[in-house]
């Protein structure tokens, strides 16, 4: 690659330039050559309006002067064959002229995955469960959209700062790091307190820019800075960096990652009164981080090295004189608290020669890595969510690598049962800086409410337990346990019959602290009319030994039926007279 001479470019060329820039005359600043092969010798002219020297476009030329689509010599190369850094280059003209320079359709990229992928519960009241969620980040990062935002310092010490960027801006925003992300770009500058028509500052924040997807506008936004006023040191970047948070007349795309890309040269005022913002309250550093972080915009900052201010982090109180009754309250650190608060990163002392590099590294790895992962329940299942670990999520994560995060969820019934199942749907959402990139659906049932009839059972010869002791459970001698079931509706009832035995040959298994489960062991159909019975005979299905049996039957109905427990008791002596107790068994409403 090398220069030729500017005096080569036919004048064809610079006509056609002169048109794309809307300018009668052009000033061609810069020809590149290269050698690309089946395309021969070509040359990118850069030109520019003879006012204005920092609204740049480029034409790509073959040796002969015809003009060359772009897209053809980067298909033919294989790359883009000029080379584009982060110093370097104007938007290229790309017939059909049109179309926005570089634009480019995003790249279709991994996506982030979740694991499982769905969840459907059944969750009675009390009832708990616990889960681990696996997320799945690709390589660069979460979100392929994102808003950039560049926000300057735009007072009378930046002259150096802000004349560089505009010369860098094509490079920044066409940045090749960036292919496959949309990526939208907005501009605005801030100065400082008092507005008062030039005998301080003529604004304290002006936004100039609504997010885009065309660079052209957005170069030319940031061609539009000058350098000018501010006054004492410290200068008004709390008010603007409210209002990037706060105004929705900001134009931030709802589904996009917030990112501003703050610089200047000195520290803000803080805090910033009422009395001069015509806010409704005095803004501080505190204030503005949480609007930031509400938002869910992530903010990286440059401190640029003019001996103006002691950079971004200086003392914001030192040469703060003119706000008058609002008295200086900040601290040194105001950059680094607000980066880190948002998930951003901060860079001090950067040099007028390395602004343009600097910015675009930031950018890039915002834009490509991840602030932060954290998950999200919504919609009618997130009641039942009671935990969620790490509850903060992780990050920030590096844009280069794949990343594997694992979340531990508790789950919890809340809802009491009902006559019919209850159905309640929603979703566990994967939240990467304020936007959904992924998500699973999730279903929690609770079950209907069933009829639960509790009754003890006795079987069989007791015994003494401990005879050392005299301790005794179950008074000694024979009984018997007959449970009658009868369905007097017109409806077929399902019932099924749970056994937690407590004492079984003689043995006590379920005294406290020990606990025994209740299982089902029967389910039948009782039809209208019908009736059954359970008896000590029956249950050996259940246990394989009634012999000295104590526990407790649940029989459970899915509609209402009667009933009746009978105990039956003789004791162990001749001539002892067996006892005999009846009683209807109350129903209780549970899953």
């Amino acid at each position: 690659m090398s220069d030729k001479p500017i005096f080569d470019v036919p004048e064809e060329v610079t006509a056609h330039l002169a048109e794309l820039l809307g300018a009668d005359r052009v000033v061609v600043r810069d020809v590149t050559t290269t050698v690309v092969p089946g395309l021969g010798e070509l040359r990118a002219v850069t030109a520019s309006p003879t006012d204005r020297p920092n609204l740049t476009r480029a034409a790509v030329v073959s040796e002969d002067g015809t003009l060359i689509d772009l897209a053809a010599v980067v298909a033919a190369a294989g790359r883009d064959p000029f080379g584009r850094d982060p110093l370097g280059g104007p938007p290229f003209d790309r017939p059909p002229f049109d179309r926005p320079p570089f634009d480019r359709p995003p790249r279709d990229l991994p996506a982030v995955t979740v694991e499982p992928k769905r969840n459907d519960w059944t969750l009675s009241r009390c009832e708990e469960a616990q889960e681990r969620i696996t997320v799945t980040v690709p390589p660069n990062g979460t979100a392929p959209k994102a808003d950039v935002y560049l926000l300057a310092d735009t007072t009378g010490s930046m002259t150096g700062v802000l004349a560089a960027v505009a010369a860098g801006a094509s490079g920044i925003l066409n940045d090749p790091a960036l292919t496959g992300f949309d990526v939208a770009w907005g501009v605005g500058n801030y100065r400082d307190f008092p507005v008062d028509g030039g005998a301080h500052n003529s604004y304290a924040f002006t936004h100039q820019l609504t997010p885009t997807t065309t660079t052209a506008d957005a170069d030319t936004a940031i061609g539009a800075w000058v350098a000018d006023e501010g006054a004492d040191t410290s200068e008004g970047q709390l008010y603007a960096l409210d209002r990037l948070a706060n105004d929705p007349g900001i134009g931030w795309r709802a589904d996009s990652k917030r990112i501003i890309v703050w610089f200047g040269d000195a520290p803000g005022h803080d805090p910033v009164c009422a009395s001069l913002s015509g806010l409704g309250s005095d803004l501080t550093e505190a204030t503005v981080t949480a609007s930031l972080v509400a938002a869910r915009v992530t903010v990286v900052a440059a401190g640029t090295d003019t001996g103006a201010g002691g950079d971004l982090d200086g003392d914001p109180n030192l040469d703060a004189g003119d706000y008058g009754a609002c008295t200086p309250a900040g601290t040194p650190g105001q950059a680094s608290r607000i980066t880190a608060a948002t998930g951003g990163s901060y860079t001090s002392g950067v040099v007028v020669g390395d602004i343009v590099a600097e910015l675009s590294a930031l950018i890039a790895a915002a834009v490509t890595s991840t602030g932060n992962v954290h998950l999200e329940a919504t919609g009618g299942t997130a009641e039942f969510v009671t935990s969620l670990t790490p509850a903060g999520g992780y990050g920030p994560l590096p844009g280069d690598t794949e990343h594997v995060l694992t979340f531990e969820l508790g789950w919890r019934g809340t809802r009491a049962c009902a006559d019919k199942e209850q159905v309640f749907t929603g979703s566990i959402d994967v939240v990467a800086d304020g936007v959904v990139v992924a998500a699973k659906p999730v279903r929690v049932t609770v079950p209907a409410c069933r009829l639960h009839h509790v009754v003890q059972v006795l079987c069989g010869d007791q015994r003494r337990e401990d005879h050392d002791r005299g301790c005794t459970t179950v008074e000694p001698g024979h009984y018997s346990t007959l449970v009658t079931i009868y369905n007097p509706t017109t409806c077929p009832v399902v019932v099924e019959k749970r056994l937690a035995p407590l004492v079984v040959d003689g043995k006590v298994i379920g005294r406290e602290p020990e606990t025994v489960p209740a299982k089902p062991f029967a389910r039948i159909v009782l039809g209208p009319g019908e009736a059954t019975l359970d008896d000590c005979c029956a249950l050996e299905e259940a246990v394989g030994k009634v012999d000295g049996l104590v526990g407790v039957l649940d029989v459970v109905t899915t509609g209402r039926v009667d009933v009746t427990v009978t105990h039956t008791v003789s004791g162990r002596g001749e001539g002892q007279a067996p006892s005999i107790t009846s009683r209807a068994v109350r129903p209780h409403r549970a899953p």
